[in-house]
């Protein structure tokens, strides 16, 4: 295994650690990144899955304490929540992009998980 190649695909810094843990040796140190990216990996199903089912249970209740399917629409004109508009806005491009129908479903799959998150936010507590 040539240490160089490795440090010029994935960088010197990112190999740091694992060329330092091995004192040089250089097959344990690469053995070890590719063991960390397929553990990553092995993640991923449970992680797409999580974020699913919680973008599912919050549209739910959102649909709820709004009364509507499309509950992202009210963002616009409610005071606290303004700024989560560009995530909607976001999303929409992202559709229209593709020339597809922007339906309530379509929004909801397309936003980020870092806007479902920025929800827990404590600013949009009480609003929320």
């Amino acid at each position: 295994m040539d240490k160089k190649f490795f440090e010029k695909v994935f960088s010197e810094k990112r190999l740091e650690k694992y060329f330092n843990r091995y004192g040089g040796n250089t097959e344990k140190a690469i053995t070890h990144y590719r063991c960390n990216v397929e553990l990553s990996e092995a993640f991923y199903p449970c992680i797409s899955t999580f974020e699913i089912a919680l973008r599912n249970a919050i549209s739910r209740e959102l649909s709820v304490l709004f009364g509507r399917e499309d509950w992202y629409s009210v963002f616009a004109t409610t005071a606290g929540l303004t700024n989560l508009n560009k995530y909607i806005s976001q999303a929409n491009k992202q559709i229209a992009g593709r020339k597809e129908y922007a339906s309530p479903s379509k929004i909801i799959a397309e936003l980020t998980l870092g806007f479902w998150v920025s929800l827990f936010n404590v600013e949009y507590e009480r609003i929320l």
